[in-house]
């Protein structure tokens, strides 16, 4: 399977709009787009797979099972290949059905079961066709709004006639609108081409003893959202995280990760990246203070317990001094008071590009409240309460745009 081109997989659902969809596929393929075509069963009653086959040059598949001996894994495994090497998967038209299932998480047939394969950098598109009223069905809308919340990017539907008779939204958008979004999410991919983030995520851990430490309850979220945003556009992403579950670490092409405890630790591994970097996030919610002495046994309970602590390093601050002029560097400031004026402080101190203040509601959750401060103090934006993944989708489009003026 080839990948030195951008790879789309269109996932063809059962409605009569399905015929806009080979269209779609035999555009993109004059676009220089390797184009790979997977049908429901239904959608086999609208547009048969040779008229995909003929356009894309790729068969088309339909079942996860294979109906006879096979060698090559591509075939065998039809619900993971080309899923785990797309680069933007599209379903057209949406059905309420297929919304449903992709809302639900389930893998009923070739369609689903591949959206459920698909990296974490691909980009989701969605393209909903439908009678009014069933567009207009709350728990459609609902399905729909999930979808979109978890990342999927809708195209459409439209207003005007429909084939059953009917006259209000849910007609399936055109193609040129189709292929302009496609094409669009791939230009977008490439932004960052050649470009290596640094990200530092998580917590670390100052242990007291074998069994006692010093951290907070940071869970590397915005690090995963910044890692997976990088690599939707086509970066080399570097994520070096403290202690955090599997389940908040990223997956994709392109992405080492490195996994260290402390703050020593960190800025140890961190300089050694830190000079291939373009861009570094500062996101980790490195601990302010470790023992002065950990104990090499486990310390014995008593009434009071007095430490002896030291200042962990800036890392950030560390860092930044040998930051160079192509260099763009971001950092994260949370504070309880006097919120402003001390991230406008760490900004200057630190040599920092922007820096990001948030507040303790964003530990462990998915969302929080984003204040961005930039070089000058006019450069002051609040971005309210949003999803971490928009967060770091804001930040790329920050760092991209210095990107640029450093080119000048």
């Amino acid at each position: 399977m080839r990948k030195d081109r951008p790879l789309v997989l269109l996932g063809i659902g059962g409605g009569v709009a399905a015929y806009k969809a080979v269209e779609v596929a035999s555009t993109l393929v004059k676009e220089k787009v390797e184009v790979h075509v997977q049908m429901t069963e239904a959608a086999l009653s609208f547009v048969t797979p040779l008229t995909f086959s003929a356009v894309t040059n790729h068969p088309v598949y339909s079942s996860m099972f294979p109906d006879r001996v096979l060698e090559k894994k591509e075939d065998i495994f039809p619900h993971l290949y080309p899923a785990t090497q797309a680069d933007v998967f599209a379903v057209m038209p949406a059905t309420a059905d297929l919304i449903a299932k992709f809302k639900a998480g389930l893998g009923l047939d070739l369609v689903t079961a591949s959206t459920l394969a698909l990296s974490s950098s691909c980009v989701r598109i969605f393209c909903p066709a439908m009678n009014v009223n069933m567009w207009n069905n709350p728990i459609v809308q609902a399905n729909t709004k999930s979808l979109e919340k978890d990342g999927w990017i809708r195209i459409g539907p439209n207003n005007g006639l429909q084939a059953c008779g009917a006259v209000g939204m849910g007609r399936m958008a055109e193609p040129d609108e189709i292929v302009g979004a496609i094409l669009y999410q791939l230009k977008k991919r490439q932004s960052f081409s050649g470009k290596r983030i640094l990200i530092l995520s998580g917590p670390t851990r100052e242990f007291l003893d074998p069994v006692r430490y010093i951290g907070n309850p940071s869970s590397g979220k915005m690090g995963k959202a910044l890692a997976l945003a990088a690599l939707e556009l086509g970066a080399q992403v570097d994520l070096l995280t403290g202690p955090v579950a599997s389940s908040d670490l990223p997956s994709g092409s392109g992405l080492n990760i490195f996994h260290v405890t402390s703050a020593g630790q960190m800025l140890d591994k961190a300089r050694k990246l830190f000079q291939h970097a373009d861009g570094i996030f500062f996101t980790a919610a490195v601990s302010d203070y470790a023992p002065f002495e950990a104990s090499p046994l486990k310390l014995p309970k008593k009434e009071r317990l007095t430490l002896m602590l030291k200042k962990t390093p800036d890392i950030a601050a560390c860092l930044c001094k040998e930051k160079q002029i192509r260099q763009v560097a971001f950092g994260f400031a949370l504070e309880t008071h006097e919120n402003l004026d001390k991230a406008q402080k760490k900004l200057k101190e630190k040599k920092l590009d922007g820096i990001v203040l948030n507040d303790c509601d964003s530990f462990g959750s998915e969302e929080g409240r984003f204040q961005f401060l930039g070089k000058g103090s006019a450069q002051w934006e609040n971005w309210g309460t949003i999803t971490k993944k928009q967060c770091a989708s804001q930040l790329m489009e920050k760092m991209n745009a210095l990107f640029s003026s450093n080119r000048k």
